[in-house]
């Protein structure tokens, strides 16, 4: 039985600044379209106040399997090896490339590295490889395009056309091919989004949905504390939030009800969000890390 997440207290959330958990609740919605709930917000708030600065936590969070957006959790070294191999760089490199990434990772595998480890070593170092590479390029753009996407479409939902989004998509890959990677990138397209005036008439839609969604995941994640790790959850309260307020009354309504007849939503048999995982990885294998990356470095790039 999965251990019960421990609740998010007044005191824990009073440790935090506004700013702080300001800023979690916009990156947690800006790459996973979701309030972060109480827990994750204690998480990724225990970040900062160790000096972890928002761009590295965006980073880290970047670099892992929930990002990804794929569970790999119930294959075997062999099945997973060729599964996440085929979702990373499908037919965008060569047979024999794939063959070199899947005996790397299947004898990563066997020396103890998780499949955590991995996905987060890989897709890390795929981020920085140039458009141009003979080898890695295509594989790399189809990855950094999909993800700058995801962002874009999180954070301007119909505010946008299709063109404009893809407009702003360009400009995230042109600054990462400078040498930004995608932690800066995510807080450069929130930043953005807070620093609109309302009334322009390109962002101003965007900002007011973005500021609307992020006062409803306040008042579920702050407000009421709900504790749950449900990511289909965690998204839904946000679902039905635009540009209209009438839209915020409602779904601040919809939570009160939800936590009233169920005491927070409901985690059995649901996609794990716990993000502490994340960090308790990355600790536990500090000093391994280093070594893993060099390795797939020399591997890819």
């Amino acid at each position: 039985m999965r251990n019960k997440p421990q609740p998010y207290t007044e005191n824990q959330s009073r440790a935090l600044t506004v700013q702080q958990q300001t800023s979690i609740l916009q990156l947690i919605l800006a790459m996973f379209n979701a309030s972060p709930g109480a827990v994750n917000l204690r998480i990724l708030g225990s970040q900062l106040m160790n000096d972890q600065s928002l761009v590295n936590l965006a980073q880290s969070l970047v670099e892992n399997v929930l990002f990804f957006g794929k569970d790999y959790a119930a294959l075997s070294s062999v099945e997973f090896a060729a599964s996440f191999v085929d979702d990373l760089f499908g037919d965008r490199i060569t047979i024999r490339n794939k063959t070199l990434i899947f005996d790397f990772i299947a004898n990563q595998l066997a020396t103890g590295n998780t499949q955590a480890e991995l996905i987060s070593d890989l897709t890390g170092a795929l981020t920085s490889i140039l458009p141009s590479d003979p080898n890695w390029g295509s594989a790399a753009l189809h990855y950094n395009t999909h993800h700058a996407a995801k962002i874009v479409d999180h954070l301007l939902a119909d505010t946008f056309t299709p063109t404009d989004k893809a407009m702003v998509v360009e400009h995230i890959l042109t600054q990462m091919a400078a040498g930004k990677n995608f932690g800066a990138m995510i807080v450069w397209a929130i930043n953005t989004l807070v620093g609109v005036d309302h009334s322009n008439p390109v962002w101003g839609k965007a900002a007011v949905l973005f500021n609307n969604r992020i006062e409803v995941s306040k008042y579920y994640s702050v407000d009421k504390a709900s504790s749950a790790i449900d990511l289909a959850a965690l998204q839904q309260v946000l679902s039905g939030v635009t540009v209209d307020a009438g839209t915020v009354t409602t779904a601040k309504t919809a939570i009160d009800n939800l936590l009233n007849v169920s005491r927070g939503l409901s985690d059995n048999d649901c996609k794990d969000f716990q993000l502490n995982k994340v960090f308790q990885s990355k600790k536990r294998n500090f000093l391994s890390m280093h070594r893993r990356i060099s390795m797939v470095t020399k591997l890819i790039i």
